[in-house]
């Protein structure tokens, strides 16, 4: 078993929690292209990630076990490489949100915190107004949600 080792130059911004475990595969790409390498003595010639383009096709690699937070960011940046990432993968861990609209055809935008904490992210759609404060809100404004609150934001 491999104990925590980070990887160099933290490639996918996760911080403290830049840190791999379990098992170093020493993988030696032909035509995939090494996004991380391990931090270490040895292993550090080998990439931990590696991203390879076939037809139409891409696949990222992993050789290594990553830890939860690097795990997240790793996904994130596949889901952007193909332009499948939006406001909602910016919001914070515990915030989810859901997307609907009401019988007079209003997008309403539904923001629940699953959290003991509170929690705080920018509002990134049409303008309106939160039905259960009953506030304007506009696009870019920082909301707050208090520990397992929620908001409904019906856009004008």
């Amino acid at each position: 078993m491999l104990r925590p080792l980070a990887l160099k130059d933290d490639p996918f911004q996760a911080g403290a929690d830049n840190r791999v475990s379990e098992w170093a595969e020493m993988l030696i790409p032909d035509t995939a292209k090494p996004l991380a390498y391990y931090d270490h003595p040895f292993l550090g010639r080998y990439p931990a990630v590696t991203r390879n383009s076939f037809g139409k096709g891409t696949l990222t690699y992993e050789g290594t076990v990553l830890s939860d937070k690097l795990q997240q960011s790793a996904l994130l940046d596949v889901l952007k490489q193909t332009s499948l990432t939006g406001p909602d993968q910016d919001l914070p861990v515990p915030v989810r949100v859901k997307h609907g609209s009401n019988r007079s055809g209003k997008t309403l935008h539904y923001y629940l915190n699953y959290s003991s904490d509170s929690q705080t992210f920018s509002y990134a759609y049409r303008s309106g107004m939160d039905l259960l404060s009953k506030a304007a809100v506009v696009q870019g404004q920082q909301i707050t949600l208090k520990p397992w609150d929620a908001a409904i934001i019906e856009e004008k």
